[in-house]
């Protein structure tokens, strides 16, 4: 929106007395300066009592000018100037400083007293009050009707802060009484006594204020009531009267879609957000972004990125409508669409942040890099997420996808020393832990995973760090802790399928508990039936049982799903073994040397001799 001329010119005022006052204080503190400094050199202490009252003079003029001292009006353009620096704390120095000087001044004071109580701070309320009952009380009375009816809300306000809610109630229905038409003093009061449950009596300053005015404010005063009471149907009535009256006021139509979905109207809210966006198709960015957001909620992805695409036109392919499409295309694993997206948000914040890179930009160079990795493309992936710095929420995340590359590329040595130092910083960080502990496994150094991991289950539950401590017990032959951890995670997940087909398969594979481990990985099949891994377990489990024949016929299933597994084509020629049909035995153990079988020798002694 273009700044008005008038406002810019009084700023160009404010800041021009702004700079020439604090220039002339600081000219007068370095003459003054100068001139005690040139009359020491010029005369010597004559004793140590001359000496010390030398040092009081120099240290007087050493001493900044108290605010005080300073001009009233220089105190309240500078506090004004403070405001507009977003500097709310110098401009209550100011003000302080002002009613000092000139306590009969009741603008300055009124200012201080809404600045400390728009803090939220109780003990600025307390200073806020205070300030209120300095006035004398004949002043008071003095006070021209406008400064009067300022003061009293001040008051009222100060009470509040101060939970004297009572005390304020009674002021503010005293006010009405004379002016009942202060529609921001009827709202106060409203708002009191809906804080206190008196939904009757908020319900009734309304209702009269609305007989004097049908004011918005009111009517929305109204809307909000309703809502705290849970009478969605009463709000959007109103709501619906107040659409009648003003059909452009975006607003209206967004709150009716809210109360529609909260009420479970999806089909309601859809239609409002849709008709308005109809008849305001180059305005309606924010009923666009708001039916998009139904449509995510209802996963109809695609609907939600014809609603954002939509919006980018709207509001110059703002940053952030740019992030929510790459979001919804990473989200449907179109990561090529989604790289697009981001790194146009990546180089639209960038030329927006020239100073530095904020969160909102970091944010958009992890996003960008993580679909770029998604994509395959991780020379271009790396630098992205190296940009992030410590001080950024994602830099943890980004330094775990950097390790997830390194172990992607076989780095392992990269992603080790990578991962030990994130370690140190991030020492109650489990995601640090979980991709140490894959790592380790990837090395074998199944010792290594329990030692580093032990203290990490004190963090919390994690199911990919038992999951990994598991497989590291079965590979020591821990069996005690084996069975415990995954008791864990099946306490927790009685249907973690993957905790299901691993107790199953390392029962039976150590020949225990066969009836147990049949039940567990027929469990995890009927959560995931096409798993070739679980169906070469159950074939496992029935092989220890020796029905050999319902172990072969879903072996045969199991290496049809999976093709190219060295330890499946093993299993395959120990099944046809016991079903005699020696020669498809070994050729099914050859198959599985040929697969680099990780002990080949064993396989090797198997084609020989068969099993012993």
């Amino acid at each position: 929106m273009p700044m008005r001329i008038d406002a810019m010119n009084g700023s160009v005022i404010k800041a021009s007395v702004w700079a020439l006052s604090l220039c002339v204080l600081l000219l007068a503190g370095c003459a003054g300066h100068k001139a005690n400094q040139a009359a020491n050199e010029k005369s010597a202490p004559q004793d140590n009592q001359h000496a010390k009252q030398q040092a009081k003079r120099t240290k007087a003029s050493h001493t900044p000018m108290s605010l005080e001292r300073m001009d009233a009006n220089f105190l309240y353009i500078s506090a004004h100037q403070a405001l507009d620096d977003h500097q709310p704390a110098l401009a209550a120095r100011f003000l302080k400083a002002l009613v000092r000087k000139e306590p009969q001044a009741t603008t300055p004071r009124f200012e201080l007293v809404d600045l400390l109580l728009a803090s939220g701070q109780k003990k600025h309320a307390i200073t806020a009050k205070k300030y209120m009952q300095d006035i004398p009380q004949d002043e008071v009375e003095h006070l021209e009707a406008g400064d009067l009816l300022t003061y009293q809300q001040l008051y009222a306000r100060s009470l509040i802060a101060m939970g004297e809610t009572k005390k304020a109630a009674l002021l503010l229905s005293d006010i009405l009484q004379n002016k009942p038409e202060r529609i921001e003093v009827r709202l106060m009061l409203a708002r009191l006594y809906a804080v206190n449950k008196d939904y009757t009596a908020a319900h009734q300053v309304v209702q009269d204020g609305l007989k004097l005015s049908k004011d918005f404010r009111l009517q929305q005063m109204q809307v909000q009531l309703d809502v705290q009471q849970g009478k969605f149907k009463a709000a959007d009535k109103v709501l619906a009267n107040m659409q009648l009256h003003a059909p452009d006021d975006e607003h209206i139509v967004l709150q009716r879609a809210q109360l529609a979905e909260k009420q479970g109207q999806g089909i309601k809210a859809e239609s409002l957000l849709q008709l308005y966006i109809d008849t305001h198709a180059k305005t309606a960015v924010q009923s666009y972004a708001m039916l998009a957001g139904i449509y995510v909620r209802q996963n109809r992805l695609d609907a939600a990125i014809i609603m954002y695409e939509r919006m980018l036109p709207l509001t110059n392919h703002d940053a952030s409508v740019l992030m929510s499409l790459g979001k919804l295309y990473y989200q449907q694993q179109k990561f090529e669409q989604a790289s697009v997206y981001f790194g146009q948000a990546v180089a639209q914040l960038s030329g927006e942040n020239k100073q530095g890179m904020n969160e909102e930009l970091a944010n958009a160079h992890f996003y960008y890099g993580a679909s770029l990795e998604a994509s395959h493309q991780w020379q271009k992936a790396v630098p992205e997420y190296e940009k992030l710095k410590p001080e950024h929420g994602l830099y943890l995340d980004a330094q775990l996808r950097l390790a997830s590359v390194d172990i992607s590329q076989k780095q392992l040595g990269a992603a080790e020393a990578r991962l030990l130092k994130l370690q140190k910083s991030f020492k109650d960080s489990l995601p640090v832990y979980e991709m140490l502990s894959g790592l380790r496994l990837q090395q074998k150094r199944y010792q290594a995973v329990v030692d580093e991991s032990e203290k990490a289950t004190d963090l919390g539950y994690s199911q990919i760090l038992l999951f990994n401590r598991a497989i590291a017990f079965e590979k020591l032959k821990d069996f005690i802790k084996l069975d415990t951890t995954l008791n864990t995670i099946l306490a927790k997940d009685p249907n973690d399928a993957e905790a299901l087909n691993f107790y199953g398969y390392s029962l039976a594979d150590r020949g225990v508990r066969l009836q147990d481990a049949q039940t567990m990985v027929e469990k995890a099949l009927s959560i995931r039936p096409d798993d070739g891994y679980y169906l070469d377990s159950l074939a496992w489990v029935l092989y220890k049982k020796k029905e050999y024949e319902k172990a072969l016929k879903l072996q045969l299933d199991a290496v049809r799903v999976i093709k190219n597994d060295p330890v499946m084509m093993e299993h395959l020629g120990d099944i046809y073994w016991q079903n005699k049909d020696a020669s498809q035995a070994k050729a099914s153990w050859q198959k599985a040397l040929d697969l680099e079988h990780s002990e080949p020798e064993k396989v090797k002694l198997k084609i020989e001799r068969g099993l012993l």
